[in-house]
């Protein structure tokens, strides 16, 4: 039984090291977006595909509340995700069509080849005339298509589900800290 757990560890660290060395520059753009973003005073959205959209509810939850230091709370809302609509696949693109303004972010996550309710919600933010985040993987067929060039894709080097989810959380806490160490620079003491 230890052979199949070790090699999930060696899939997870090889993944890191791929990451590591492919993701260095778009996050940093990322990082740069999200933070002209908010020094602009515009709103943040983030949203996930299926088992994606945790990751989404938790970057919004960091930003809030902040990840390394106390700080006043960054706008960023996480769009909700009723399975109850009467149109699931439009129920993010429905809530940016409501409240979304030109030069406002979206950030979006997939960790698999298809994101229906994601896409809408880039179609729409692409209306609205927003920018977008895209946090994706080597499956992902839907979401590369819709970035233009003032956006930014964080594309995660695997198509196993599960090692990308884990990146997912990873990159989120990333980008919170990253623009807490931009915002804030007097409050890193890393």
């Amino acid at each position: 039984m230890q052979e199949p757990v070790k090699a999930i560890f060696t899939e997870c660290i090889q993944t890191q090291i791929a990451a590591a060395d492919q993701l260095q520059e778009p996050l940093m753009r990322a990082a740069e977006l999200l933070v002209d973003s908010l020094l602009r005073g515009q709103k943040i959205y983030c949203c996930g595909e299926s088992m994606a959209h945790a990751s989404a509810r938790h970057f919004a939850h960091i930003m809030l509340t902040g990840l390394q230091f106390e700080r006043p709370p960054f706008p960023v809302n996480a769009l909700h995700a009723d399975y109850g609509a009467n149109d699931h696949e439009g129920i993010f693109a429905q809530q940016i069509l409501a409240v979304g303004q030109p030069s406002d972010l979206l950030l979006v996550l997939n960790a698999g080849a298809e994101a229906p309710r994601v896409s809408r919600a880039m179609e729409a933010a692409l209306s609205r005339d927003m920018l977008i985040i895209a946090l994706t993987n080597d499956a992902d067929q839907d979401v590369v298509g819709l970035l233009g060039p003032d956006d930014v894709e964080i594309r995660i080097p695997s198509r196993n589900a599960a090692r990308v989810s884990e990146h997912l959380l990873q990159l989120v806490n990333m980008l919170c800290s990253l623009a807490e160490q931009q915002i804030f620079p007097q409050e890193d003491d890393s």
